[in-house]
């Protein structure tokens, strides 16, 4: 049977995935060149611009988008991590304004939520820009619906135009539910398509795409193209999908073209109906949790919606989480350390050698306290989830490399040392890694590693490493020997 229509413009591109060329399919096998689906290039597709209710695809109203089975719960209440953040700048400008954006939810333990995701069916589809628009709509589905709305808002930046959107939202929230109707047939040999932001990112593939697989492992379905950005590589994104998914062998494809099809398997994640569905499985259990009123009256607004995104996790990290430590417990038994310091590797070229001013000052305190350092680029898949699960403190500054704190034993306490720059613009980024492993996650808001750090520079001119100097290496050093203080 053919179940989808995949290309540009209608190009037929598979019509059964076992008619695909060796060189089409991404076998998942050690020393197997990765290669891209090929097809037309296609541009930009729908418009950026104009009204919410044509742009946005809004479940439970928009036809198009069948749930292979009824979920029985949308959100549900989580542990989710210990967290705290510190500022501990050498200058006075600096440290005020540090201390002033500190946040005061994580002095207690707030609610955190565990957002459901489900193999849903989506006809009409079409993937493009690492996004995917059902019967021409955009659908806002996890990380890649984050960036969806950012594009919205990009080409409708007027007051009036974001008062509309939150309006329809809105509106949508209080007369919308999500009882979608089930797809009425077989998925098996169905393609399934997953939206990915790119391969060379290792924060963004790991805890963005690779989840995503786990939702088909169990399941007979054809072809799994991953849907990205664009067509840059990586080592590690061929190395954790083989280590973590070798059933899926042969059947992984990348590609970086638009592709359309008939019928296409996604995962859908259900964190932006918070915003967007009154479905009772929201609703009732975001009333069960009233001492939190933060969860209150939430919005489409970009800040409701990062409030959302820093106090949830998507089921599908923690089943990956799971899946992780189970394939590490199958490894050989070795000593692993139980403090340690993670770094950059400075002998490969593939990692961006992000300044560190202070590190050798930081390093010789740490070493003291009986820490080993670690490069984790130069561990293969296993042996970092291994290493990061057998930790009890680890401390490393602002990086990709806290994607593996997913993998956290529950007790261990994780040390992110960050700048002005990460707190502005990049804090938040690993919480649901946090939340998911369930550990103690402690934030030090150091300095900027360039010539003047009393000065704040633009992000658009890129992220600037860190630097330590003794108050930070001195809070560092207490957290780490002492914990997090009630």
């Amino acid at each position: 049977m053919v179940y989808s229509r995949i290309g540009c413009c209608g190009a037929a591109l598979f019509r059964d995935p076992r008619q695909a060329s060796q060189q089409e399919v991404f076998a998942v096998a050690k020393g197997t060149k990765v290669a891209t689906v090929q097809t037309e290039k296609h541009g930009a597709t729908g418009r950026w611009a104009g009204p919410a209710e044509e742009y946005f695809f809004m479940p439970g109203t928009d036809p198009g988008l069948f749930p292979v089975e009824q979920p029985e719960w949308l959100i549900r209440r989580a542990l989710g991590a210990s967290v705290r953040q510190y500022a501990r700048s050498d200058h006075g400008n600096i440290q005020r304004r540090l201390e002033r954006n500190l946040e005061d939810r994580w002095r207690q333990a707030p609610c955190v939520f565990e957002t459901n995701t489900v193999p849903a069916v989506a006809e009409d589809a079409m993937f493009s820009a690492g996004s995917l628009q059902i019967n021409g709509k955009w659908l806002a589905n996890g990380a890649s619906g984050d960036r969806i709305f950012a594009r919205f808002l990009k080409h409708n930046k007027t007051d009036e135009a974001v008062a509309a959107m939150i309006s329809f939202f809105r509106q949508m929230r209080s007369g919308t539910d999500a009882d979608l109707p089930l797809w009425d047939g077989a998925i098996r040999n169905m393609p399934v398509g997953i939206e990915c932001r790119n391969r060379v990112n290792y924060y963004h593939f790991m805890t963005e795409t690779l989840p995503q697989l786990t939702h088909f492992c169990d399941r007979e379905t054809g072809q799994i193209t991953i849907h990205c950005r664009n067509a840059r590589t990586s080592a590690f994104s061929e190395q954790f999908t083989h280590a973590l998914f070798p059933e899926l062998e042969g059947r992984i494809a990348f590609t970086d073209r638009a592709c359309r099809y008939d019928h296409v398997v996604i995962p859908f994640n259900a964190r932006h109906l918070v915003a967007a569905n009154g479905d009772p499985r929201i609703a009732e259990e975001l009333d069960r949790h009233e001492g939190d009123p933060a969860w209150r009256d939430l919005t489409a607004h970009t800040q409701s919606r990062k409030f959302v995104l820093k106090n949830t996790f998507d089921r599908s990290l923690r089943q990956m989480r799971e899946r992780a430590l189970a394939k590490a417990a199958e490894g050989p038994g070795r000593r692993l350390a139980r403090r340690i310091f993670v770094v950059r590797d400075p002998q490969n070229d593939a990692v961006n050698q992000r300044g560190f001013l202070g590190q050798d000052a930081l390093w010789d305190r740490l070493r003291a306290l009986g820490f080993e350092k670690v490069y984790f680029e130069r561990l293969s898949p296993v042996e970092q989830i291994s290493t990061m699960n057998a930790a009890e403190v680890v401390v490393s500054a602002h990086g990709a490399f806290f994607a593996n704190m997913m993998f956290a034993n529950p007790d261990a306490h994780v040390i992110e040392i960050g700048s002005i720059q990460t707190q502005f613009h990049r804090w938040g980024d690993f919480l649901g890694n946090a939340h998911v492993a369930g550990c103690r996650y402690s934030v030090v808001f150091a300095d900027l590693a360039q010539e003047d750090p009393s000065v704040i520079p633009s992000i658009t001119d890129g992220l600037i490493g860190v630097r330590v100097g003794k108050a930070a290496i001195d809070l560092i050093c207490d957290l780490a020997e002492e914990g997090q203080p009630d």
